[in-house]
């Protein structure tokens, strides 16, 4: 069944017709979105990364590689590989500079304060403290 001429060309126009988004629609169906397996990848990552970077310094060598490569990993400004530090703080809508300073602030305040050594004078002769005798 064939209808108008007319018909038929106004239907294919309206399948043809793109559809008008705002921005602030865009984002906001971004926004409420979850996240995707993509995303959960990324955050997995940079979860492990801070688990590493947050630890005491490690002992044996090869979790001392593990930990160099680590921080080489979230100080790089390397936009070019898809699982960056930057790209993996866009991907998330982190502002990767909060997150750097946020572990340094964390890593310096559980590091000790390094102990000044007491300087001992050799022209000096040793005394060895005085107590009072009890008894």
């Amino acid at each position: 069944m064939q209808g108008l001429p007319g018909q038929t060309d106004d239907r294919f126009g309206q399948q043809l017709e793109p559809h008008t988004i705002l921005p602030v629609q865009f984002f906001a169906r971004q926004r409420e979105s979850t996240w995707g397996a993509e995303q959960r990848l990324m955050a997995a990552i940079l979860e492990d990364a801070v688990a590493i970077y947050s630890k005491p310094p490690p002992k044996a060598s090869k979790a001392r590689q593990i930990l160099r490569e680590t921080e080489r990993w979230l100080r790089s400004n390397d936009r070019t590989w898809t699982f960056s530090f930057l790209r993996i703080c866009e991907m998330l809508g982190l502002d990767p500079g909060a997150v750097r300073q946020t572990l340094r602030d964390r890593r310096n305040e559980r590091m000790p304060l390094p102990v000044r050594p007491e300087i001992v004078r050799l022209d000096v002769p040793f005394e060895a403290p005085r107590r009072a005798a009890v008894g």
